[in-house]
């Protein structure tokens, strides 16, 4: 069997993304090993699966305002000139790289575009990879990057979305062929306890959630104060409002009984009960809503987050709203619309069905498997040349 190096940006949003098919690739006998930051070590580990950590030397001063990862990425997109800092830690990385290809010879890299250097230094180094993307956008396309490195705009780029949720005709995608694996969630994965006697079975039961850091968007505690109070009046619904673990719930006054506030949440294990759920259209959270046909209300903020609220609509899978503006008046008003149209859970169930189809067609390995195979029967390079033009 052969030997996969994963490289994921170390964000807890980007490894989840990633889980089942590194499970799913070492279920098939491959040896997998995930590439990344010291941070996220203890995690993936807990998961089973084995961590190279990169960068360990560098340390936590280099960038005390950021991770250093993030940091990373934000100089390499503005320009492709790094300065003295970032070119003292690539020239790290890529000592430790080429140390991994000579000792574990891997057979492919899965490279994260969203971590800009390392398909360069495997470039150079002539180790075989493609791009495994956690988003429906590759944060590479129309960078200065690019234009001192125009072969990233070729590399093969797998894509954790079922290819039926993407717009008919994808645009600016640069000149890459794409492959969709599926929305490969971790429906194994391990959760928090949550006292689930609080849900009543015969009421709807609304699920509001934006990410774990939703303090970092604009006016967030007017908006959950927005959707508390349109839910006031509506006695048939139960809202599980996740605010995160740094969002202060001292801010909210006379919450109504049927409204439950927490800080974290089993978030697979609640969509199984959820009727509607009210977010943020960050690309995880809506796969996880797709694979239990949860329709949805979505407020994008910032990111990718308004194209994936305009494929929601596109695909009738739910409505969107402004977060920013927002009244009470209209999120009741949208509640009551999804909650009391059949076709928004039609549709989400027709999702979820296709999501299956995908694992049970083993579309994932699959495709991993197919690139594999050719590399073998060709001499090594960095991209698989025939996908690439």
């Amino acid at each position: 069997m052969s030997t996969i190096v994963i490289s994921i940006l170390p964000e807890l949003g980007h490894i989840n993304a990633t889980l089942k098919l590194a499970k799913s690739l070492m279920a098939r006998g491959h040896d997998v090993y995930y590439l990344g930051s010291p941070d996220y070590k203890p995690y993936v580990q807990q998961q089973s699966l084995r961590y190279i950590t990169l960068g360990e030397s560098v340390g936590n001063d280099a960038f005390p305002d950021r991770p250093l990862m993030r940091a990373w990425l934000e100089g390499r997109l503005r320009c492709h000139a790094l300065d003295q800092r970032l070119t003292r830690v690539v020239e790290i990385f890529r000592r430790e790289i080429d140390d991994l290809a000579r000792n574990l010879r891997p057979d492919l890299l899965l490279i994260d575009p969203f971590m800009p250097e390392i398909p360069l230094i495997a470039h150079e180094l002539a180790v075989p990879y493609v791009f495994l993307n956690t988003a429906l956008f590759n944060p590479l396309d129309n960078t200065p990057l690019v234009s001192v490195a125009p072969y990233l705009s070729h590399v093969p780029e797998l894509i954790l979305i079922p290819q039926e949720f993407d717009f008919p005709e994808p645009q600016g995608r640069g000149k890459r062929k794409l492959y969709y694996l599926g929305a490969e969630v971790d429906l194994q994965r391990q959760e928090e306890l949550f006292d689930w006697a609080w849900i009543d079975p015969n009421k709807r039961f609304i699920y509001c959630s934006f990410g774990s850091m939703p303090e970092l968007h604009t006016n967030m505690q007017r908006f959950f104060e927005t959707i508390v109070e349109a839910v006031r009046n509506l006695p048939q619904y139960q809202l599980l409002l996740k605010t995160g673990p740094n969002f202060g719930h001292e801010g909210f006054k006379n919450v109504p009984a049927n409204v439950l506030l927490v800080k974290r949440a089993p978030q697979l294990g609640i969509l199984q009960r959820t009727s509607i759920f009210i977010m943020h259209a960050g690309l995880n959270s809506l796969k996880e809503a797709l694979c239990y046909g949860v329709p949805m209300i979505v407020f994008p903020a910032a990111h990718d987050q308004p194209m994936n609220a305009a494929r929601v609509a596109y695909h009738r899978l739910g409505v969107t709203g402004d977060m920013l503006t927002v009244t009470v008046d209209q999120a009741r008003t949208l509640i009551q619309k999804v909650g009391e149209t059949g076709l928004y859970r039609q549709r989400a169930n027709h999702f979820r069905d296709i999501i299956r189809q995908y694992e049970e067609a083993q579309v994932s390995v699959m495709v991993v498997e197919a690139f594999l195979q050719r590399l073998a029967s060709k001499p090594r390079m960095t991209v698989l040349a025939a996908d690439a033009r």
